[in-house]
């Protein structure tokens, strides 16, 4: 794992747990002490995240998480799920029983998750089970694309969300990834398009993606 990913990770996993709030500063001090790494790879990858738009700089106060406006967080799920369709479509016949039967085991997993409230495990296994099949793209222009406008959702707001509500909320996400799962398996190139760009990154999720 690269020292950016390293700090994305950190930064995505205290924001979820609620150790960390949106509107917070960070500093390299703060990565460092944190991170156990020196600050010249600490700084080097705080300006790879202001570039792809997730951190900005703040004079003499350090670093915050970039802010969206509502209809920003509307416009990059759409933006998403056309992207994510587009490569879950062009990857049907590259799939293997082998990939299906690890995504299997992946929902498998994130129900368990979901259960143990082990909800930033969950982002972990969501995210591999989508990258099984982006994974499989040859068009790194799209796969590069999807993946750094996924990453600008950075945490999520779980503290600030209802028990149950959430609880239900993550099972229907993942009764989605079975239904993504069976549309890859039937090689249903225009109901897995529809399917990522009309349900599965519906804007109405964007609320469990909000920067406030």
């Amino acid at each position: 794992m690269s020292i950016k990913d390293r700090v994305y990770s950190f930064l995505s996993e205290e924001l979820t747990k609620g150790r960390l709030e949106r509107g917070n500063h960070i500093t390299e001090q703060y990565l460092v002490d944190n991170l156990g790494l020196s600050r010249t790879p600490i700084r080097e990858a705080l300006f790879q995240l202001v570039a792809e738009d997730i951190l900005e700089k703040e004079p003499r106060k350090g670093y915050k998480f970039k802010s969206y406006t509502a209809d920003d967080i509307k416009n990059l799920y759409e933006l998403i799920g056309v992207l994510d369709g587009k490569v879950a479509a062009d990857v049907l016949d590259k799939l293997t029983e082998e990939d299906y039967a690890l995504m299997r085991f992946l929902i498998d997993s994130m129900y368990s998750a979901i259960k143990n409230g082990l909800y930033t495990k969950y982002n972990e296994l969501q995210m591999q089970f989508h990258n099984v099949y982006i994974n499989k793209s040859s068009n790194n222009f799209i796969t590069e694309e999807l993946v750094n406008k996924k990453n600008i959702f950075i945490g999520k707001a779980y503290p600030k969300v209802n028990p149950t509500k959430l609880h239900d909320l993550l099972m229907q996400t993942n009764k989605e990834h079975e239904k993504i799962l069976e549309l890859l398996k039937s090689h249903d190139a225009l109901g897995i398009r529809q399917y990522l760009e009309e349900v599965h990154w519906n804007e109405a999720y964007a609320l469990y993606d909000t920067w406030k």
